[in-house]
This record gives structure tokens, C-alpha cells and sequence, in this order.
């Protein structure tokens, strides 16, 4: 059995599935470093965002642990590699395959979205924060 705790995260991609035993079965959206660290964004779960987590009441421990929690790589070997995700689910979904390029490095950054996303992203490879349209993908 793979997991996403095998996969170093260079190698990850918007359309691969996995499966949690509390977050259930979630597909990559989109990949990119966030405030706290990488970033993935699953379609129905936010527990690698990448964002500051708010803190409930009922937390335990300081900012510092709760931020750990909810960084990647914690906890990603209970997240099991199920796949690609199929055309089906896409179209499910009302996703669609959308590439932009970095302007100073030509990564070309690809994601799932329902409609086209727009505003500011930093670079997976070299780290530039840059503000592009995206284009659909074949």
C-alpha cells in the first residue's frame, strides 16, 4: 500500500485520490506553498492548506502543535494512494483541467477548478508569488 507519506511532495498533482479513514476518499485540487508550509488542496477536506489554523476552545496544547497537526507531511501515512481520478469524476464534479505558467520559471503549475481561478499564487518550483489567468488544459 502506498501513501501520501512515499510520495515526497514535489511529485504530487492535482488529480490524485486518496483515502483517510476520517477525511474519506478527497482528491488533489491544487498544490502550492502556503503561509505555514505546503500546501494541498483537497476537494472536500482542508487539513493541508497550508493556512494558519484557528483555534477552538477544546484544542489542546500551544499554536505551535495545533500548526504541526495540520502541516504536511503529519499524519500522511494514514492517507492511502487510491489513483488517478477518472474523467467521470471530473465531469461529477464540474471541474476542469486549468495550466499556468510561472512567468519566471516556466513551472507549469495544473489544477482542477470548477471555473477558471485567478489571483495570486507562489511558485512550487522557484517560489516567486506571481498573478496570472489560468488556462484551460487539455
Amino acid at each position: 500500500m502506498t501513501t501520501l507519506a512515499d510520495m515526497p511532495y514535489e511529485t504530487l498533482q492535482a488529480g490524485i485520490k486518496f483515502k483517510h479513514p476520517e477525511h474519506g476518499e478527497q482528491i488533489i485540487l491544487d498544490l502550492r506553498h502556503g503561509p505555514v508550509g505546503p500546501a494541498i488542496r483537497f476537494h472536500n477536506s482542508d487539513i493541508y492548506s497550508g493556512q494558519m489554523p484557528k483555534m477552538s476552545d477544546d484544542e489542546e496544547g500551544d499554536i505551535f502543535q495545533v500548526m504541526a497537526r495540520n502541516t504536511w507531511p503529519y499524519g500522511a501515512e494514514q492517507w492511502e494512494y487510491i489513483g488517478p481520478v477518472s474523467q467521470d469524476e471530473i465531469a461529477a464534479h464540474g471541474w476542469q483541467w486549468f495550466q499556468v505558467l510561472c512567468p519566471h520559471c516556466g513551472f507549469a503549475h495544473r489544477l482542477l477548478a470548477p471555473t477558471d481561478p485567478s489571483g495570486q499564487r507562489p511558485c512550487r518550483a522557484c517560489g516567486m508569488v506571481f498573478d496570472r489567468p489560468a488556462h484551460p488544459a487539455l
